[in-house]
C-alpha cells in the first residue's frame, strides 16, 4: 500500500525546485520487503524527477529495511502491529530524506556489519530517532544539488519527518540523533547520566 501526500506533485515531476512531498510504503514481511522497497523507491524518485539520487538511496533503504527485519522483529513472536516496518520518502525540492520505522526501541548498535558503513558512505547525513513507546526510525538525508556532505538543504525535510516520527513511534517529543562519523559507524557514543 502506497500513500502520497501530494498526488499532484507526481503528475508534474519536473517542477522540483520548490516542490515538497512524501510517500509511504508499508512493508509486511521480510520475504518481499527488499524488492518491494526498491520498487517503491525507484518509482517514487522517478515520479519526483529525482532519478539521479536512486543509486545513493537504494543501498541505504536496503540496509535500513534489512536491519529492521533482522534486528527489530522477532520471527518467533507474532507481530502485534499489522505492518511492523514503514518506509517513508520525503522530498523538499531536489533533496530527499528516507526513513524506516520499526517497533524496536534499540538504537543502532556496534556491529562489524557492512550496511551502516555503506549508509555512511553514500548518505549526506544519517541518524535515528530517540525511541518512542512504539519504536524508532532510522533516517538518511540526500542532497540533490550534487554537493556531497552538504545535507543542509535535505535536512529541511526533517520537519516533515518529525511529524511522522510522532505518529509512528508514539513519541510526544520526537528527537533526532545525528550519526557522528567519529564513531566510525560501529558504536554510538555512550550516553552520560544526567547531572554529570
Amino acid at each position: 500500500m502506497t500513500w502520497t501526500a501530494d498526488p499532484a506533485a507526481l503528475l508534474d515531476p519536473r517542477d522540483t525546485a520548490a516542490a515538497t512531498g512524501s510517500a509511504t510504503q508499508l512493508l509486511q514481511s521480510a520475504a518481499d520487503s527488499d524488492l518491494e522497497a526498491w520498487e517503491f523507491v525507484r518509482s517514487t524518485l522517478d515520479g519526483w524527477g529525482c532519478r539521479a539520487l536512486t543509486p545513493r538511496v537504494l543501498p541505504v533503504v536496503g540496509a535500513f529495511v534489512s536491519n529492521a527485519f533482522a534486528h527489530a522483529l522477532d520471527d518467533t513472536v507474532p507481530a502485534t502491529d499489522p505492518c511492523p516496518v514503514v518506509l517513508t520518502l520525503l522530498r523538499s525540492g531536489r533533496d530527499v530524506v528516507c526513513a524506516v520505522f520499526d517497533p524496536d526501541r534499540t538504537p543502532p548498535r556496534r556491529t562489524a556489519a557492512y550496511g551502516l558503513r555503506r549508509v555512511d558512505a553514500v548518505a549526506d547525513a544519517w541518524g535515528w530517532t530517540v525511541p518512542g513507546p512504539d519504536g524508532k526510525a532510522v533516517w538518511a538525508a540526500f542532497s540533490g544539488n550534487g554537493a556531497r556532505r552538504s545535507a543542509a538543504p535535505a535536512l529541511a525535510s526533517l520537519d516533515q519527518l518529525l511529524i511522522q516520527i510522532e505518529i509512528f513511534t508514539g513519541s510526544a517529543t520526537p528527537r533526532l540523533v545525528l550519526a557522528d562519523p567519529s564513531w566510525d559507524v560501529e558504536v554510538p557514543p555512550e550516553p552520560t547520566p544526567s547531572g554529570e
